[in-house]
């Protein structure tokens, strides 16, 4: 008994420097998406897609034509994080500039929607700029296996959408897959929950600089951590008083 507080005084006692895996380190990075990774598709329309704004919507029409369903698609480049640390925590970011309804000839603003609008981890690679759309992933050479985009089941979703605040998606677990190289990044796609709707429902998010500045463009922030080689406890006591508690082990260990 005398030994390990000794052993454990003298853990405390050591400098920073000298306990790489005691402390755990943590970093944020922050990534924004390239301009042409940034576009929405409308359904059934192959002949352009919409680079600003990032556009989410859920309508009636199947021609081409508005109100209809439109899915925003994003991707960011990691591949810049550094190797050998742990994904603790993803969130995509993407700021609201507008809501609208459909009045039967446009799309009116309106304060706020409470629609759910999910994210979705795609499982196909595309290009972006007009050569994706909803039909084609890359036109002309690869199609979407199913028109609209291939995904996986939603990652996140948000249910609040009111102009000029942030809305914010976990993706912790995509971005995992993509660090450890588990699966390929082809970003995600955003869609509205109940599409079809028969009113019309629209959502407008800021795109790169389109209108307000970089300052409030998608974004992608994900923290690393190095871990821990010590109970969380004793590097909470590390930390906070080193000194304190060294001095009480060695008089601990003397009593013994």
């Amino acid at each position: 008994m005398r030994w390990k507080a000794l052993n454990l005084a003298l853990i405390f006692l050591l400098p920073p420097f000298l306990l790489p895996n005691a402390i755990c380190l943590e970093e944020t990075y922050t990534f924004q998406p390239c301009l042409s990774n940034n576009i929405s598709i409308m359904r059934n329309n192959d002949y352009s897609s919409i680079e600003q704004p990032l556009v989410v919507t859920s309508g009636f029409r199947t021609d081409g034509g508005q109100p209809s369903d439109e899915r925003g698609l994003l991707k960011f480049d990691i591949s810049s994080l550094p190797k050998g640390y742990r994904v603790k925590l993803a969130k995509l970011y993407l700021y609201v500039l507008g809501v609208f309804m459909w009045d039967g000839e446009r799309w009116a603003p309106i304060p706020s929607l409470a629609r759910t609008i999910q994210v979705h981890k795609v499982t196909t690679d595309w290009i972006g700029w007009s050569l994706t759309d909803w039909s084609y992933a890359a036109f002309p050479d690869k199609l979407w296996n199913t028109p609209g985009g291939d995904f996986k089941p939603a990652t996140d979703a948000v249910k609040s959408e009111v102009p000029r605040t942030w809305n914010v998606w976990t993706v912790t677990r995509d971005v995992k897959a993509w660090y450890s190289g588990e699966s390929p990044n082809y970003g995600w796609l955003l869609k509205d929950a109940n599409e079809g709707d028969p009113t019309g429902y629209r959502v407008e998010y800021n795109n790169w600089f389109y209108v307000i500045g970089v300052d409030y463009s998608p974004k992608l922030e994900v923290t690393l951590t190095a871990g821990s080689s010590l109970p969380k406890a004793y590097l909470a006591l590390a930390i906070a008083t080193p000194t304190a508690v060294a001095i009480l082990a060695i008089k601990i260990a003397r009593k013994k």
